[in-house]
């Protein structure tokens, strides 16, 4: 067994063997997460290593379905994914639903592994499936265990899906009646001759399922509902890594399989990009909670992750894939605060809130520095993404651009805002007597998470140097962005 199909069936046994125990298993499911992020960094740092793969799951008519890849992309967030799991277990230790998370939190990460490394768009398509049910699950099983946040995210996801999955047997029936060869490998349906007029069309269903996930504007109903009723542990995972599979499809398979309908869509991919950044910004100013705030800022965030990506424009895909990780990083920390306050006895809402840097002035410097990295201040991780994403948008859609960059000013606004509410003013005698500081477990997390922030703000070069290979899968006619249907 070679080392992805071990990054993708190892949770997924983890997860039955839980399934089977009724005592928690926190430190069984912690070391799980561990092990993997151990073997996601060993994917990463030894490129090549599953190019000897062999085909497995062949099906006439289908192709091998289990074909890995391991491309720069795909294991770099293989990576952040496998960061993200020890870091949500480790937030929610103490809660009573740790056992409904690991389950849930531990298949997500198999399928989205599976999602990274999937060489077969028809076995991406079900692991894309499955990370939508354990979500579904999670939503449902922690937080507030809202059926009506769980029915949402799964029917938006679902449906969505089921549209990227119509398209996809579009361009296979196209292929198999151009070629005779009836395949679901990318290498394959990437030479699939598509007329102009249906190419629009099938690219706007991938998109559909896709962008979903992100979530882009105007698909991002269920965003606020779902972070916002599931347990904070839980969105970090949720806000965190499974956004990153909507991402993933549309530059791994959506854009190399249909380049020309990709250029015609970009205009109005990048509009509802800079749309959903300011959009979600005033949703974040006007949150009646701390975990709808960092719901809708994640929002914001990954609108402008999508506005950098249908630039098809290098500059701006290369911001966009930089910020699609430090939103990984950042959300961490944001939603890792809502969970230390709700594990203190605070439920985030503002009236219980205010004057709390007197009682926990650790816990307020961690909140300002994650809250001034959300900013996109200089030397923290979201500035080079957000820097490279406006830059490229501005030389093919500057307007769009520009509304872009009030949602970005509008988040100076509502993250200072925000912090005066939570931390500063007058102690608020709503906060409980015995209210205590960061734990020293609590005070590591953080650093880990912090020291990231900082690494990737001061030197991006470090990761924006090994995307190269990213732009290889795309036209040298995307890349330059000159094309687009402006």
């Amino acid at each position: 067994m070679n080392l992805g199909s071990i990054l993708i069936l190892l949770p997924w046994c983890a997860t039955l063997w839980l399934a089977t125990r009724k005592a928690d298993g926190q430190r069984f499911a912690m070391a799980i997460a561990l092990v993997e992020l151990v073997l996601a960094l060993i994917l990463r740092l030894a490129p090549g290593v599953l190019h000897n793969t062999s085909h497995a799951l062949f099906i006439p008519m289908l192709g091998a379905l289990w074909t890995l890849n391991d491309g720069a992309f795909g294991s770099t967030l293989a990576v952040l994914t496998a960061l993200l799991l020890p870091v949500s277990m480790a937030f929610a230790w103490r809660l009573s639903e740790f056992r409904a998370l690991a389950l849930s939190a531990l298949v997500m990460e198999g399928a989205l592994f599976g999602i990274f490394l999937a060489e077969n768009v028809l076995m991406f398509y079900i692991f894309y499936e499955i990370l939508a049910l354990a979500g579904a699950f999670l939503i449902l099983r922690t937080g507030h265990k809202s059926r009506a946040a769980a029915l949402q995210f799964l029917l938006y996801t679902v449906v969505g899906s089921l549209l990227f999955l119509v398209a996809l047997v579009v361009v296979y029936l196209l292929h198999g009646a151009q070629t005779g060869v009836y395949n679901f490998s990318i290498l394959t349906l990437s030479d699939t001759r598509i007329p102009a007029s249906a190419g629009l069309w099938i690219f706007l269903g991938m998109v559909a399922g896709l962008a979903v996930k992100m979530p882009l504007f105007p698909l991002h109903s269920w965003a606020g509902p779902s972070y916002g009723a599931a347990a904070p542990a839980g969105s970090i995972f949720l806000s965190g890594a499974a956004v990153t599979a909507g991402a993933y499809g549309l530059i791994h398979f959506a854009i190399p399989m249909l380049p020309q309908a990709a250029l015609h869509f970009a205009p109005a991919g990048i509009i509802l990009g800079a749309i959903g950044t300011l959009y979600g910004a005033f949703l974040a100013l006007n949150a009646d909670n701390l975990r709808h705030f960092a719901a809708y800022a994640s929002v914001s965030h990954m609108n402008l992750v999508a506005l950098g990506l249908f630039a098809l424009q290098a500059q701006a895909l290369y911001g966009s894939v930089f910020l699609l990780i430090a939103h990984g990083i950042v959300s961490a920390g944001l939603f890792g605060m809502v969970a230390v306050m709700e594990a203190r006895g605070l439920t985030g809402e503002w009236a219980g809130l205010g004057g709390l840097f007197r009682r926990a002035p650790r816990l307020g410097a961690w909140m300002l520095f994650f809250f001034l990295a959300g900013m996109g201040l200089p030397g923290l991780a979201n500035f080079p993404g957000e820097f490279l994403s406006l830059a490229g948008a501005f030389q093919v859609l500057p307007w769009a651009a520009a509304l872009a960059t009030l949602g970005i000013l509008a988040g100076v606004i509502y993250f200072l805002r925000i912090y005066e509410r939570v931390m500063l003013g007058p102690l608020n005698s709503a906060l409980p007597v015995a209210l205590t500081d960061l734990r020293q477990s609590e005070w590591l997390l953080f650093w880990v998470l912090g020291l990231l922030t900082l690494w990737m703000g001061l030197d991006p070069q470090a990761i924006l140097a090994h995307l190269g290979t990213l732009l290889s899968v795309h036209s040298s006619e995307v890349n330059s962005g000159g094309s687009h249907g402006v």
